[in-house]
């Protein structure tokens, strides 16, 4: 369990030491991994308000170091995953996902599970921090939109629906496009298009609804 007040500052600055002084990369993924499984599926947003820490409070350097861990770890496929219910799945067995940072994030905000929704402007805090820390790698920013794509086009993998994977892509692709922006500004324009996209595909569905079955009646 957290304590009632964690020190997330501390717990930081032991993330970054990690990802800043050990000798390898694959040593340095290690650490990574062993912070998120001591910490379980439980408290994995733990380890995301950690990652977001470092993405608002972070200095470059920081910065860099943890992002540049985040590419080895997206290229070895170790990126620290937590579960998340898959789209539609009742509380049963193999009814969740494995998702890295920024995938539980989009998930938690646009379909959450049993502990109820990220709200929009938890999302967007925190999704702004944790691609703007992404983004100081640009190898890590293009590995990660080529995951998000992939995502957005498997259709039949179970963890998103078709409105999520809508706006997964136009959230890829804005981040794609962003090279050679500031990490912020890049970060906030794809944040930005995963919102438009999601309240986008949302619209369409309700529009859909009332062509198919039309308006109800007024009482």
């Amino acid at each position: 369990m957290l304590r009632a007040e964690p020190d997330w500052s501390s717990a930081a600055e032991v993330l970054i030491e990690g990802c800043a002084h050990l000798p390898t990369q694959d040593e340095r993924v290690r650490w990574l991994e062993r912070l998120c499984l001591s910490l379980g599926d439980a408290l994995y947003p733990a380890f995301l308000h950690v990652l977001c820490r470092i993405g608002e409070h972070g200095d470059a350097d920081a910065q860099r170091a943890v992002a540049e861990t985040l590419v080895h770890a997206l290229e070895s496929g170790r990126i620290p995953s937590g579960r998340h219910a898959a789209w539609g799945a009742a509380e049963y067995v193999g009814g969740s996902r494995a998702m890295g940072p920024i995938e539980y994030l989009c998930a938690w905000h646009a379909q959450p599970d049993a502990r109820g929704p990220l709200s929009a402007t938890a999302f967007d805090r925190a999704a702004r921090a944790l691609l703007g820390l992404v983004s100081h790698s640009d190898t890590a920013r293009r590995l990660y939109c080529t995951k998000l794509l992939a995502d957005a086009e498997d259709p039949l993998g179970g963890s998103w629906s078709r409105r999520t994977r809508s706006a997964l892509r136009a959230m890829a692709e804005r981040w794609r496009n962003a090279g050679g922006m500031p990490p912020t500004r890049a970060a906030a324009e794809a944040v930005d298009a995963f919102l438009a996209a999601l309240q986008q595909a949302q619209g369409d569905t309700l529009a859909s609804m009332v062509s198919q079955w039309g308006t109800p009646p007024l009482r």
